[in-house]
């Protein structure tokens, strides 16, 4: 016959069971659990430790840190930033890098350590580009065409270039360029000199025209899994329909940078009641937290409203969770109309372009990191 226990027994075992769950999932000691008289609520009290342990294990499978990652520039660079071997700290006040029109600049940075930007048609050339040896320091805007030859486009209107090195120690050029018959995609080209001039392969990259077109390219190399992509902006715009404008990432040959490996999938679209009609000019670059970071312009690039905003995820291919807040926007830092930002490869500095004068858009550099709150 088994023995029954008593009120005094059962209440010994219960809160030894307590003091048995681990202190990281206790929200309440044993001595702040309600006190009851034994022999009127004994039972009401086991009710209470049976949710307390249901609510711990649901705790327990809650994420440790669920604080918000927040993006912050950096007016001048941290100083455990690498800028170059050749900084010296030199130009410090807050102004363009070039003060030229030099619209949606990318960056790269060349086998001997010179930083070296391309930028949209301006100047009579097809595509602008400029060198510097301090990123933070003095430009030299190149009085010459980095990508001189048509080839398959219309031989105007280029935007928005982007310059990667690849494992060979070539460097592959993205570009928009217009197609003869109006719209724009994605072409590629090729120099073994980090500042061209670039030779046209024959035919685009990526050409979308059902859907609009395609401008803004952006390469962009994971060493952790040792891929590349290249990211885009779908042009729906274009179609003056109030499409869709994804953001559209293309696995690619770590070889040649170009040939398409799999199918695309589209990252990110437009939120109208937040981007206006799109979101354009990516740039995707691998935290140290190991996390994708996401640049992107939404808005009008001719108005005040366009600006940098961001977004994360754990995975290349998405989902991305968008900051809280636009990374670079009028009037902040006295900029106006910042957008068509270019991350560096290392994910420490960027540049991009803000209204500096009448019908003039100049270079901005500028440090960032992610803080969590």
């Amino acid at each position: 016959m088994t023995s029954r226990l008593t009120d005094t027994e059962i209440e010994a075992q219960l809160n030894d069971l307590y003091a048995a769950v681990p202190a990281s999932q206790k929200v309440l000691s044993s001595e702040d659990m309600p006190v009851m008289p034994v022999s009127s609520s004994l039972w009401g009290r086991i009710i209470f430790f049976i949710l307390c342990v249901s609510l711990f294990d649901t705790a327990s499978a809650l994420p440790a840190n669920i604080s918000s990652p927040v993006l912050r520039p950096f007016v001048l660079p941290p100083p455990k930033q690498h800028l170059s071997r050749r900084h010296k700290g030199r130009d410090k006040s807050f102004s363009p890098r070039l003060d030229v029109n030099f619209p949606d600049p990318c960056l790269v940075q060349d086998q001997d350590d010179h930083w070296v930007s391309f930028a949209t048609s301006g100047g009579g050339y097809h595509i602008q580009v400029a060198v510097a040896d301090d990123l933070f320091g003095e430009w030299t805007h190149l009085q010459q065409d980095a990508l001189p030859g048509d080839g398959w486009t219309s031989g105007r209107n280029y935007w928005a270039p982007d310059v990667r090195k690849l494992e060979d120690d070539s460097y592959i050029m993205y570009f928009s360029g217009e197609l003869p018959e109006g719209g724009h995609c994605i072409g590629v080209a090729r120099s073994h000199n980090s500042t061209g001039p670039y030779t046209m392969d024959p035919k685009p990259f990526a050409c979308p025209r059902d859907e609009g077109g395609a401008i803004d390219p952006a390469g962009f190399f994971d060493e952790s899994t040792n891929k590349r992509y290249v990211v885009y902006k779908v042009d729906g715009n274009a179609l003056n329909n109030g499409s869709g404008t994804p953001i559209r990432l293309q696995e690619v040959s770590t070889k040649d940078g170009s040939t398409p490996i799999g199918k695309p999938v589209d990252i990110l679209d437009r939120i109208a009641s937040e981007d206006g009609p799109l979101v354009e000019a990516p740039s995707l670059v691998r935290t140290e937290q190991g996390k994708y970071l996401l640049f992107f312009s939404s808005h009008m690039y001719t108005g005040d409203a366009y600006d940098v905003k961001w977004a994360m995820s754990d995975r290349v291919e998405g989902p991305y969770t968008r900051g809280s807040s636009p990374f670079l926007k009028t009037p902040a830092l006295g900029l106006k109309g910042p957008g068509g930002g270019t991350s560096s490869e290392n994910g420490q500095f960027m540049v991009f372009h803000a209204w500096c004068g009448k019908g003039k858009r100049c270079m901005y550099a500028i440090g960032y990191g992610l803080d969590y709150e």
